[in-house]
């Protein structure tokens, strides 16, 4: 059964969790790659005692630590100053693939830090900034803006910004989702595309020949004769003299030829 919350059981809840490592014993094992995969300091009473210096301290051993993958800094009184100095570490440490930064005191500026860090990181996954004690605005959100054009790998951002330009940056999270899932897949990932080329300027098009004339329409002549060529006269025929009646033909002549013909013969 769950017990009964009282306000007494609360600010217990809120106290900073005593009888744990010092500070000094667990930034000494993370410089010598010693402390595990997992570093929880949540709420880690040695730690916020001298939060901004721990955290200095912390993130200069983080620069050569490979071994820590999960670092959990939750309820660590962390302010942008510590934030920038866990964006120098991040810059350089190529190890660490879960950041979890939740209830501290970042605003804008230490959240513009990180992303200034994680712009050279290739190893953080998943970066958890819920629950900040300031505001985070559009300037927060212009540096992740920036830091996603050469950063690749985070693919899980959890914070809450105030913007009407945050679904920029699901969208860009989004495509590191996919090169992830590419890489998975045995495909290679794109890298970044290189800024476009300023295109060259035209070549002056040149200058347009002169239009041909048109051909000259043959004379009417060539095909046609013109109307006013007269032609040649036909031959005109002879005219025949006309048969004289009596000759040749003896059966028409008349009385007067046979009478002149028997006068000859007589």
């Amino acid at each position: 059964k769950w017990a009964a919350t009282t306000p007494q059981s609360r600010r217990r809840e809120d106290m900073p969790v005593f009888g744990q490592r010092t500070a000094t014993q667990i930034i000494d094992a993370v410089a010598k790659n010693s402390p595990g995969e997992t570093l929880d300091l949540t709420k880690n009473a040695s730690f916020c005692m001298k939060s901004l210096e721990n955290t200095i301290a912390l993130s200069d051993a983080l620069k050569k630590n490979t071994v820590v993958k999960t670092l959990v800094l939750r309820e660590c009184e962390i302010t942008d100053a510590g934030a920038e100095a866990l964006g120098q570490a991040l810059a350089e440490n190529q190890c660490i693939e879960d950041l979890d930064l939740q209830q501290n005191h970042l605003s804008s500026r230490g959240i513009i830090s990180l992303a200034q860090g994680l712009r050279s990181n290739h190893s953080v996954k998943t970066l958890n900034l819920m629950t900040q004690n300031h505001k985070l605005g559009e300037d927060a959100l212009e540096g992740f803006i920036a830091m996603f054009q050469s950063n690749m790998t985070l693919t899980k951002l959890m914070w809450k910004v105030d913007s009407r330009r945050a679904w920029e940056v699901s969208k860009l999270i989004t495509r590191n989702v996919e090169i992830a899932r590419r890489g998975t897949d045995g495909v290679p990932a794109p890298k970044p595309a290189p800024a476009a080329p300023a295109a060259p300027a035209p070549k002056p098009a040149p200058a347009a020949a002169p239009a041909a004339a048109p051909a000259a329409a043959p004379a009417a002549t060539a095909a046609y004769p013109a109307a006013t060529e007269q032609r040649a006269p036909a031959p005109k025929e002879t005219a025949k003299p006309a048969k004289d009646p009596g000759a040749g033909d003896f059966r028409i002549l008349p009385l007067a030829g046979w009478a002149k013909i028997h006068q000859r013969f007589a």
